[in-house]
């Protein structure tokens, strides 16, 4: 697993060497966005809506400012969402680790020419040469 975050981050690392407040806060409304859908996958409507909500709202803010975020608590909130994110796939019998090392060539993809593509609000796009993840 530790290879796959660690590929996982170069791939952000590429697209974004230096993040700036308003990366920071559309990166933010794109973890809410996949809760979600991790709602809508469970069944559960009105949760994927509320959770929506909050991802649009980050994703339209100017900006997270890193000075102002308790980043003790938000890394302690990070490590326990992927802990716990590996025990859901667990619980559902569900090859985790395979299927991020596809979700991570598949972001791959989305680069032209070795560069990353931004849609107008300042979200990673799926670019010409895209390919779904075959999970």
């Amino acid at each position: 697993m530790t290879n796959t975050i660690a590929n996982i981050k170069a791939w952000f690392v590429e697209a974004l060497p230096e993040p700036t407040d308003k990366n920071r806060a559309v990166q933010i409304g794109c973890h809410f966005e996949e809760a979600s859908e991790m709602c809508d996958a469970l069944g559960e409507g009105k949760g994927s809506s509320d959770i929506h909500d909050i991802a649009e709202h980050f994703k339209c803010l100017e900006g997270v400012a890193h000075q102002e975020v308790d980043r003790q608590e938000l890394l302690d909130a990070l490590c326990d969402q992927i802990v716990t994110a590996v025990g859901v796939a667990h619980m559902f019998g569900m090859d985790i680790e395979s299927a991020l090392t596809e979700v991570n060539r598949s972001n791959w993809s989305k680069f032209v020419d070795g560069k990353p593509v931004f849609n107008e609000r300042g979200k990673i796009a799926k670019g010409p040469n895209y390919t779904e993840p075959d999970i």
